[in-house]
């Protein structure tokens, strides 16, 4: 069991079972039990450190929005890295695709949005980031147009259980972004 004289990492613990269980299981499979028995901390803790499963979800919901921001810090320093080309870009959400388990995290804060509206932003932080890295390179219609395109291919991507075509990403990230590979050079 996680030890009582750390309360704060009972509390990060408790907060990533949440995670993982939300991962396995989807939002409303969460219980006050799944995340005790995931934790390893007694029942009744859950309940001392969360006034209520929502404020858990929500807890869990912020622990993945960290990660999102700090995945979106790395994804502007590498589009920097390749100056914004579209084919970069493609090559950088190939690999971004290829972590399934990143990819359920981040669609758990799409659904959690649709299902309360108080919840939205948390949703809607990930096409917000990516928009603004990408009005660097691109108008900002174009950046949000290609922020929602990379959205749907998440959807897509965890929905058909393969990876998405690069070449596709190129093209479809080229046309959006109104730019070419004559236009870059």
């Amino acid at each position: 069991m996680t030890s009582r004289r750390d309360p704060e990492g009972r509390r990060r613990a408790m907060v990533e079972a949440a995670v993982q269980e939300m991962i396995a299981n989807g939002s409303s499979a969460l219980t006050h039990r799944r995340v005790a028995e995931r934790a390893r901390v007694p029942l009744g803790a859950t309940t001392y450190y969360f006034d209520s499963l929502d404020d858990l979800r929500a807890a869990a919901l912020q622990a993945i929005v960290e990660q999102v921001d700090e995945e979106l810090r790395e994804f502007a320093e590498d589009v920097r890295g390749c100056d914004g080309r579209p084919e970069g870009i493609a090559a950088l959400f190939t690999a971004y695709l290829s972590d399934r388990e990143r990819l359920r995290a981040e669609s758990l804060l799409y659904f959690a949005g649709m299902h309360k509206p108080e919840l939205r932003p948390f949703a809607q932080h990930w096409v917000l980031g990516v928009t603004e890295i990408l009005q660097a390179y691109a108008s900002p219609e174009a950046a949000q147009a290609t922020a929602v395109y990379l959205d749907g291919v998440i959807l897509h991507t965890l929905l058909n259980d393969r990876p998405f075509d690069e070449a596709a990403l190129r093209m479809a990230i080229t046309a959006l972004m109104g730019t070419s590979p004559k236009d870059r050079t």
